[in-house]
């Protein structure tokens, strides 16, 4: 399989605070990469740092290689919402917007300004589908996305995200505010989306990183201890503190 993205002696820091230390390693084409460890470690802020959202906090800055399809990310010539279109990111909490089911999905498209009318509403159903919502919402396109519940809401959410055909979908704990059984579905979802994009989810849920992930990356303090696939890391830890980690008895 081909690397998708190769991250290269990279180091994030917020003014002179370092948040994250050196960090190596291969995101592949096409497989679900989950990212763990303890609060505060700097799995979010390395997630955030893959499409440049931390460039609006002030003093925020990074030093090394983040290379998507070969090409670094914060070379001075990069387009950042180009960036960001090809990926994508759901965040922690559903955010839908205060508007219709359809407006949601089409928001992306309609600000890129790419497809006219029928092939807006081709490209919403496909994404819906593809979010593997639209059997539910089908006969509530004009109905307000604040009336889904939680679990629909953040399919929708990934439906919004897929909708501007990125490459990479960056997921923060996505499954965090749901019940068991959304949970399961989302995980479902992420499986089938990574047949078509590359996924990097970070998730406090250990066992959902054992379940869904192909890859696991165990961070700790700002560093990444051990990355491995995940039925190896999780099975044959290398690092003693991954070990004390996923048994429980560290974090």
């Amino acid at each position: 399989m081909s690397n998708k993205i190769e991250v290269r002696n990279f180091s994030f820091f917020y003014g002179s605070f370092q948040a994250l230390h050196d960090l190596n390693l291969d995101i592949q084409a096409n497989q679900i990469t989950a990212l763990i460890g303890p609060s505060g470690c700097g799995k979010s802020t390395f997630l955030r740092s893959l499409n440049r959202m931390n460039d609006a906090i002030p003093g925020a800055h990074a030093k090394g290689e983040a290379l998507l399809d070969g090409k670094n990310i914060y070379a001075p010539d990069v387009d950042v919402a180009e960036l960001r279109q090809r990926i994508g990111m759901v965040f922690q909490r559903p955010n839908p917007f205060p508007q219709s089911v359809y407006d949601n999905v089409a928001f992306g498209p309609r600000v890129l300004g790419k497809p006219k009318k029928g092939d807006l509403d081709q490209l919403v159903t496909e994404s819906l589908q593809n979010a593997a919502l639209w059997e539910e919402v089908k006969d509530r396109l004009r109905d307000s996305a604040l009336e889904l519940n939680p679990g629909q809401q953040q399919r929708l959410c990934i439906a919004r995200a897929i909708a501007i055909k990125p490459e990479v979908i960056l997921m923060d704990e996505p499954c965090s505010a749901l019940d068991p059984v959304a949970t399961l579905s989302v995980e479902d979802l992420m499986r089938r989306l990574a047949e078509t994009y590359t996924i990097v989810i970070v998730t406090h849920n250990m066992q959902q990183a054992a379940r869904a992930s192909h890859y696991t990356g165990f961070f700790w303090l700002g560093k990444l201890v051990e990355f491995n696939r995940t039925n190896e890391l999780f099975g044959r830890p290398k690092d003693p503190l991954t070990e004390s980690y996923i048994s429980g008895r560290r974090g």
